[in-house]
């Protein structure tokens, strides 16, 4: 969907896109940008939750929060990638006043309004500024890190570390047995900026100290040591009793061990097959410098001809063989194995696969029997869903979510926990979340709300049984 807003052009999208222009143009004294662009993205389980008019009503919040609610904007909802996404093109030039006006401090206005918008729609909670303030979260490079491979970060090292160095710390009194507690875990405080970071003795990766424990951040180490002093000598110092290794997490590794494995072997056998794609187009390229009766423009043209091959080559190798952990997991998810769905879910706590590989299909319903071998060989979710909707299409997230994109033009989400489901398809959800769940009706019915239906936790389903047994 697309629309406009504060343009006296309506909803016609080209005449308001003119309409802007024009009213930049008129403003001669601003030399920086008159275009805001803001990108509104949520989970695909919100997808369900959200009508049109609640987007424009979101949108509205923005503005308002932005200081842009008199502003002339042009805004689209699409779903391009797993998550959908709003974008909104503000006119900072003011339409009247013709002046410019500065967003200042967006990124706390739009946190603010971020957390309130997800109370009140409902929508899925994603970690923010106030998260990583707090210490709850890890910095943006090392989330990312140990999402795309799988492996601990140093940062994710060293907290895991921060409680034994802080317990170590109080019998320190001075930089020097403070340099000798980090050396013992294989790190070095070196002063970077306004703060101090640890350093791997063992490689280049570092990490604030502050992210560590707010306990570790300069102020409150000078106020004990004071005056911060650099290590004087390093073969000095102690031989570390634990040290950083890239590894894989240890969280769930028993889940994980075998998928791992086999990650590992295809990201050994991917880099073997770059390496020999390389050196086979490196060959032919030494090969056209020694062919003497082309001419200089020629081989020109053919030596970037071989690059443009090679590349081509390294992508589509890189499309059938993943390095990326994620990617990894997401592809053989989407063809049938429950471990790898479970550890996709398995970021914070770990979550067992929804059926065995030794006892697959044991407990579908009886009509899903009559599916060809290969049909079966797919999610439980996947042929339940498949069962009661004929040709929904099912894509998997980073983090677990099944997205169903129903032949109607519905959407269906299974994060595992919980069915998120659209107006219109209630039925759908209540039938899936019986057969999946083993649930009755009336079950169903005490599990729904706002759209969605909670797994039962087994404990208070047993509680309600015992009653509903009594009456």
């Amino acid at each position: 969907m697309s629309w406009c807003a504060g343009c006296l052009a309506g909803d016609d999208y080209d005449l308001a896109v003119q309409e802007v222009r024009d009213t930049q143009r008129l403003n001669i004294r601003s030399n920086r940008e008159k275009t805001y662009h803001l990108v509104v993205s949520f989970r695909p389980e919100d997808m369900a939750r959200l009508k049109p008019e609640d987007f424009k009503a979101i949108e509205q919040r923005f503005a308002e929060a932005l200081g842009l609610a008199d502003h002339q904007r042009h805004c689209g909802v699409h779903v391009n990638t797993n998550n959908p996404h709003m974008h909104v093109a503000y006119n900072l030039i003011h339409p009247v006043k013709l002046t410019r006006t500065e967003a200042s401090w967006d990124y706390v206005k739009r946190e603010r309004l971020c957390r309130e918008l997800e109370k009140q729609y409902g929508l899925a909670r994603d970690r923010g500024r106030e998260d990583a303030l707090r210490g709850e979260a890890l910095t943006p490079k090392a989330a990312t890190f140990e999402a795309r491979t799988g492996e601990l970060s140093f940062e994710g090292y060293a907290r895991e570390q921060g409680a034994a160095i802080l317990e170590a710390l109080e019998k320190a009194t001075s930089w020097k047995d403070a340099h000798e507690t980090f050396a013992l875990y294989g790190m070095e405080v070196r002063k970077r900026g306004a703060g101090l970071v640890a350093m791997n003795r063992y490689g280049k990766q570092t990490a604030k100290l502050s992210s560590i424990d707010r306990a570790l951040s300069l102020r409150k180490l000078e106020e004990r040591f004071g005056a911060f002093l650099p290590v004087e000598d390093r073969k000095a110092l102690p031989k570390c009793q634990v040290r950083y290794r890239t590894q894989a997490q240890q969280k769930h590794i028993e889940a994980r061990e075998g998928l791992w494995k086999e990650f590992q072997e295809e990201k050994e056998r991917r880099r073997a097959a770059e390496a020999q794609c390389r050196e086979k187009w490196r060959t032919q390229r030494k090969e056209l410098e020694g062919r003497k009766t082309l001419t200089r423009q020629a081989r020109g043209m053919l030596k970037r001809l071989a690059h443009r091959y090679e590349q081509e080559e390294l992508q589509a190798l890189r499309e059938r063989l993943h390095g990326n952990w994620l990617e990894f997991l997401r592809d053989r998810a989407a063809r049938g194995d429950e471990t790898a769905l479970a550890v996709l879910r398995s970021r914070k706590v770990p979550v067992a696969p929804e059926q065995p590989p030794q006892k697959r299909n044991t407990v579908l319903p009886e009509e899903v029997e009559r599916l060809s071998p290969k049909a079966r060989n797919q999610l439980q979710s996947e042929i339940l869903m498949e069962s009661l909707a004929p040709g929904a299409k099912m894509t998997v997230t980073n983090h677990g979510t099944l997205i169903f994109s129903l032949p109607g033009g519905g959407v269906f989400c299974d994060t595992g926990k919980k069915i998120v489901f659209d107006a219109g398809s209630e039925r759908l959800a209540a039938a899936y979340a019986r057969k999946k769940w083993h649930l009755r009706k009336e079950e169903v019915a005490l599990m729904t709300k706002n759209q969605e239906i909670t797994r039962p936790d087994a404990g208070a389903l047993r509680k309600f049984r015992e009653l509903d047994r009594g009456r």
